[in-house]
């Protein structure tokens, strides 16, 4: 075997036996310290391998003799415990100072920091401070604005009512001066027939050939310088056979002849005020208006209605209404023009007792007219009627309109029907549905009938009831409206004036037992308080529904309500729900609804909440209005029925408990600044009183913490 070591097999047999126990044992003994070194092996330094160079020592393995002698190794608990190295004070120190010196330098930036950051909120301050400023200064400027631009509106107004009155006034007078004219027309051409020949001389009678009058006429005393007698009454066919005067003979000699011609122009004489009845066989060829008014002699109140009613004009602004019946027939009678009709109805004499009697007259023949319209399903001419209506009950006291209630209204409805269901139809969804709301006839239905008129009209009349000194009127009026018509008008596909126009007539119907239309008689019992409480449903549904009107096919959306149109109509479902609520009924139909006074909540976080994510935008009053009118109905509910619990109403409303807190919170500690500048402090007393009453001591001392102000403390 080739081996690279010094040694054979043959010099390791040769050791002694226990050589290689020995050499391990004195290997084990040489790594300990001895007890009297310890000390003296931590304080000299150290070689790299840990062993002491004067201590080496070479061990011959070849001499077991010569190994050195190692003392025993100690016991565990004999051995000395090991020293800790012991810290350098120095570092500590200087580490210490450092430390102190890093304190003070971030103290310091933070000193600089904080004041940089009040500087930045001084600047901030003073900012906004200016931006308020200009804001206040830019509103009252705006305001300003606003107020002389209605000034101006005002006062343009005025002057154009000044001048369209002038303009009546100066037709009224060119028609009674055309009328006058053509009566003294025909009053000239009677007199050339019937005017007498000159009077007899006293002293000689000569034959005239024009004639001679049966009896004397009466002396004329004209105080011109001549005699009496010695003017001859010469007939004014003759005027026109003029020849050379002659200076009149002495006193005592004859008389001139006849064929003579008068130095002295003829006199015109005036015709007596009561013309013979012979007269009156003339025909004449006067137009029906002049025919109608000779009618009406004296100057009364009943001339003065009729003539006003000839000469007002229609809503298209260029025909007066009675010249514009002239252009319309019923498809029943084409040669007879509605003109013609009313005047023949105005001419029985039955009708003319007073001014109070012709103007129900009047309103009789027109509503004859719109009757026969909607029979014959010929609506061209409502717009017509519905203006001699309009101006016949602006003319004459309420009475008259309470009278023609019973005949008017339901024609209003039918009308108004015509136009408003299709749309309600339509807003369901379906496509036939949607398709006859813009057929060509249903479009010449709603050209043809003023949804908007024939509410003022019905407004109009409910208004008169109102103001009525029967108790019965309004009563009787709310009877003849059917309970889903107003319904159908609040719907929100329909137009915003329409359903405006409706909430108006709505707040009329508070009556001490109803609210809204009044179901028959023979309805059973539950009838009229479903139908109240469908009206009120329907009325709160506005609350959070926004008036949107139906596209046509194939076309674009229309455009979106105004934001201050929504926030009025809004408004104005406030009013009536007022209204609903003076009377005990009316309060506690409201209160026990089991929508309504959770939905005045909502409505109530909502406008509270539109003050802060659309500050000082145009509709600024009207939120602030809302949150003011939405507050005291809701603690007018509260106080006025006895037992009634908020909180129980806000069960079924999505959100209504969160509201509730969140909004009469809100309101109990407004300081009214600012966004909120507006909110009556009553307002915010309500929500304070009903806060109060519903919440523990440790809800209120919450909520005080969170919503602190300074009205709180």
């Amino acid at each position: 075997m080739d081996d690279d070591s010094d040694y054979s097999d043959h010099d390791l047999d040769d050791l002694p036996a226990n050589t290689l126990q020995h050499l391990e044992t004195t290997a084990i003994r040489a790594t300990q310290h001895h007890d009297g070194d310890y000390s003296a092996a931590t304080n000299a330094p150290e070689s790299d391998y840990g062993l002491d160079e004067e201590e080496d020592e070479v061990v011959n393995l070849d001499d077991a003799a010569g190994l050195p002698q190692s003392p025993p190794w100690p016991a565990p608990e004999q051995q000395p415990p090991p020293q800790r190295s012991q810290p350098n004070v120095d570092q500590l120190l200087q580490r210490i100072k450092k430390l102190e010196q890093e304190k003070a330098r971030l103290n310091r930036d933070l000193q600089g920091e904080k004041s940089r950051a009040l500087s930045k909120s001084g600047e901030a301050d003073t900012l906004r401070r200016r931006a308020e400023a200009a804001t206040r200064g830019h509103e009252q400027k705006v305001s300003a604005l606003q107020q002389s631009h209605s000034d101006a509106i005002v006062k343009v107004k005025a002057e154009l009512d000044k001048m369209r009155r002038e303009r009546e006034q100066v037709q009224t007078n060119n028609l009674f001066l055309e009328h006058d004219l053509a009566r003294e027309a025909d009053k000239a051409k009677r007199s050339r027939r019937h005017m007498p020949s000159r009077p007899k001389p006293t002293a000689a009678s000569i034959v005239s050939p024009s004639g001679t009058p049966k009896r004397a006429q009466k002396t004329l005393h004209l105080r011109d310088g001549f005699d009496d007698d010695d003017i001859v009454m010469a007939s004014p066919t003759r005027l026109r056979e003029k020849s050379k005067a002659l200076t009149p003979k002495q006193a005592g000699k004859r008389k001139r002849q006849v064929a003579d011609q008068s130095p002295i122009q003829p006199l015109q004489l005036s015709e007596p005020r009561e013309r013979p009845k012979t007269q009156d066989s003339t025909p004449s060829h006067d137009p029906p208006e002049h025919t109608l008014l000779r009618a009406f002699k004296r100057d009364d109140e009943r001339f003065s209605l009729l003539h006003r009613l000839l000469s007002h004009r229609s809503s298209n602004g260029t025909d007066r209404i009675l010249e514009a019946l002239a252009q319309y027939a019923f498809p029943s009678q084409p040669q007879k023009r509605l003109s013609s009709i009313v005047y023949d109805s105005l001419s029985v004499p039955s009708i003319s007792a007073n001014v109070h009697e012709l103007a129900l007259g009047i309103c009789r023949v027109f509503i004859s007219l719109w009757k026969q319209s909607l029979e014959e399903k010929y609506y061209a001419a409502v717009f017509l009627i519905l203006d001699a209506l309009h101006f016949v009950l602006a003319w004459e006291p309420g009475k008259t309109a309470v009278a023609v209630t019973a005949q008017v209204v339901p024609l209003i409805i039918a009308s108004v029907d015509l136009v408003a269901i299709p749309v309600a139809r339509a807003a369901k969804g379906g496509e036939k549905d949607l398709a006859d709301l813009y057929s060509a006839a249903q479009r010449q239905i709603a050209r043809d009938i003023d949804v908007a008129d024939c509410l003022e009209l019905l407004y109009v009349i409910a208004t008169s009831c109102v103001s009525s000194p029967s108790k019965d009127s309004l009563a009787l009026f709310w009877q003849t409206i059917p309970s889903d018509f107003a319904l159908i008008l609040l719907n929100k596909e329909q137009p915003v004036i329409h359903i405006s126009l409706m909430l108006r007539i709505l707040s009329t119907s508070a009556l001490h037992s109803s609210l809204g239309p009044i179901v028959p008689a023979d309805s059973l019992p539950e009838s009229q308080g479903k139908r109240e409480a469908d009206l009120i449903h329907r009325l709160t549904n506005l609350f959070s529904e926004t008036p949107t009107a139906i596209p046509e096919p194939e076309s674009p959306p229309p455009d979106p309500c105004p934001a201050e149109a929504i926030w009025d109509l809004r408004l104005s479902v406030l009013d009536v729900l007022t209204q609903f609520s003076i009377h005990e009924h009316g309060s506690a139909r409201l209160a026990s609804h089991r929508a309504c006074v959770g939905r005045l909540i909502k409505y109530l976080d909502f406008s509270i909440s539109a003050l802060y994510a659309h500050p000082l935008f145009p509709t600024q009053s009207n939120t602030i209005a809302s949150i003011n009118a939405t507050m005291k109905l809701v603690y007018h509910l509260h106080t006025s029925n006895p037992g009634f619990d908020i909180k129980s109403k806000l069960v079924g409303i999505l959100g209504g408990q969160h509201a509730y807190l969140v909004a009469l919170t809100r309101l109990a500690f407004s300081d009214g600044l600012v966004l909120e500048r507006g909110i009556e402090d009553a307002v915010v007393d309500m929500a304070h009183g009903i806060l109060d009453e519903g919440l523990s001591i440790e809800e209120g001392e919450g909520l005080l913490r969170v919503f602190s102000s300074g009205n709180s403390v």
